[in-house]
């Protein structure tokens, strides 16, 4: 995490891969934006690094595009007790990206419920979803919800990138990140269900390196139950 931030929005100065990455998934969310309105869509946000490289690509979008004042929907489900170092960052995140954030307890179908209930004009969520994550493999950059969820377009901008990719866009660009990364997290889930990574343990036996230092990103969940 970054002291005193700034969000970067030039990408000239990233690597060829990642360059052709963002304009991919800027592409994703500025037809998003055009289909649906940028204020009939909402970011799911928990504080992840995927998410958190989301956020900061709806935030160069919103730039090209002009939209320098619109209002960020983001939705942020709980489902078990949180790192208290997860939500400071998702406080923060608030504050830098001037976010509308919506908080919901529980698990995620009741959640989106309710979220479709109390806002009935949100017609896609932009989810940090990657190819490579549990029951991704067949999914597309639009895709609705499963019969019998609420009736939403599910929009993932950044299926095809990698592990380290999504590091090297943080950190090329300076994207402010939750601090447990640099204690060697590299999957984040509850308190209870998740460790640093094994794979990063310094040769003292007692420290972790961070997260971006894991170079087998098929090891990336090692540290969750």
């Amino acid at each position: 995490m970054l002291l005193n931030p700034v969000l970067h929005t030039n990408t000239s100065q990233c690597s060829e891969d990642i360059r052709l990455l963002v304009e991919e998934s800027l592409g994703i969310i500025t037809e998003a934006i055009n289909r649906y309105g940028v204020e009939n869509i909402a970011l799911a946000f928990n504080g992840g690094k995927d998410c958190t490289a989301l956020l900061h690509l709806l935030h160069i979008a919103l730039d090209k595009l002009n939209l320098h004042n619109a209002k960020v929907i983001t939705i942020n489900i709980q489902i078990d007790e949180g790192f208290p170092e997860v939500n400071n960052f998702i406080a923060q995140s608030i504050e830098l990206y001037k976010l509308k954030m919506i908080q919901k307890n529980g698990k995620i179908k009741p959640a989106l419920f309710e979220l479709k209930n109390e806002m009935p004009h949100i017609s896609a969520v932009l989810m940090g979803t990657r190819s490579t994550d549990p029951y991704a493999a067949t999914l597309r950059p639009f895709i609705p919800c499963d019969p019998g969820w609420p009736d939403l377009m599910r929009v993932n901008p950044i299926l095809t990138w990698t592990y380290d990719q999504v590091w090297r866009f943080i950190r090329e660009l300076k994207v402010p990140y939750c601090p447990l990364y640099d204690a060697g997290y590299t999957s984040l889930g509850n308190v209870r269900n998740t460790a640093p990574n094994p794979a990063l343990l310094s040769e003292n036996g007692e420290t972790y390196r961070p997260a971006y230092c894991l170079t087998d990103g098929a090891q990336e969940r090692a540290g969750r139950e």
